[in-house]
């Protein structure tokens, strides 16, 4: 009896959907477009993944390459320069993400203190400025910045007697010169999400914590901060999600072969071996490599995430 009940539940709560769906066709229609976007642009190419196992043959085609199992990724594995590789990226990415977090943050929270309403906006529209501005002019700006003969930084310190640097030439300020630019280009962008949150903090709190007597600094840390923590921590979660994401595109404007022990990561390597040397088997197994890599990292936070602060992504 028990279990004819629960079918008959079942199917209930089935038709109520197809019923509930039926009711509201129209807004499935405008959904379409999207979804068969993503279909043909997002799920259709992935079958190309199976050319990590093959060894690829233009004339053959992909279902026709014949298979060679794990021999791409033990190739990968055993490349003098593996760890070498692992590590740039984890370097430019890891601490990339790490020391720019908090910067947003920091300018959200002072811009919302602002009272003076045109300053704010000017803030604003000149921090968030450079994100629209394309890499390669990021960069281009930052080489006339970093020129020996005549950048701003070899200026300054020719001041205080120190010798003339070529920023671009040696391996160890690649790192500053990526994380520089990248929180420049992106601290104005990242700081209008945490605006957005700042903007639903209980004012009725606010108004009880003034009276009570406490300074800005108190307001900041014990309403402010925990009424956009959700915030941050989904974009934290999200950030270490792509931890060995390291835009190709940036590192190959910043690299030379002066720099090279230290600008070449996955994402540079892939597109040397994948579009230069054509080998589009080995470069699919890389970047496949470095995709799991990022599944795991954004898995492993978003468990830790839920069980320490009952925030998740799902």
């Amino acid at each position: 009896m028990k279990t004819s009940v629960k079918q008959e539940l079942t199917l209930n709560r089935k038709k109520s959907i197809w019923v509930r769906m039926a009711s509201q066709w129209q807004l499935y229609v405008f959904l379409l477009p999207a979804i068969a976007f993503m279909a043909i642009f997002n799920y259709g190419p992935m079958y190309g993944i199976i050319l990590a196992f093959k060894e690829y043959l233009p004339s053959l085609g992909i279902m026709g390459s014949p298979w060679v199992g794990f021999d791409h990724f033990e190739r990968f594995f055993n490349l003098p320069k593996f760890w070498t590789y692992i590590w740039n990226t984890i370097k430019v990415s890891a601490i990339t993400t790490t020391l720019s977090f908090p910067f947003p943050i920091i300018l959200a929270i002072m811009l919302h203190h602002v009272n003076c309403k045109w300053y704010k906006k000017l803030v604003q529209n000149f921090t968030y400025l450079p994100y629209m501005l394309s890499i390669v002019v990021v960069i281009n700006i930052a080489r006339v910045f970093c020129s020996p003969t005549g950048g701003v930084f070899n200026i300054v310190g020719g001041w205080f007697g120190m010798d003339p640097v070529n920023f671009f030439g040696e391996d160890k300020y690649v790192f500053w010169i990526y994380w520089l630019t990248e929180l420049w280009q992106t601290l104005g962008y990242s700081a209008v999400i945490y605006l957005a949150a700042l903007s639903g903090v209980d004012q009725e709190q606010l108004e009880a914590a003034k009276i009570d007597g406490a300074n800005q600094l108190r307001i900041i840390w014990s309403i402010e901060i925990p009424a956009i923590a959700d915030t941050i921590i989904i974009l934290l979660i999200l950030a270490f999600g792509r931890i060995f994401s390291v835009g190709a595109d940036k590192m190959l404007l910043i690299q030379n072969s002066a720099n090279l022990g230290a600008s070449e990561v996955l994402s540079t390597y892939v597109y040397k071996v994948g579009l230069l040397d054509a080998q589009f088997g080995f470069s699919t197994a890389v970047n496949l490599f470095n995709t799991m890599i990022n599944i795991i990292c954004l898995l492993t936070v978003n468990w830790i995430s839920g069980k320490v602060s009952e925030t998740s992504l799902f």
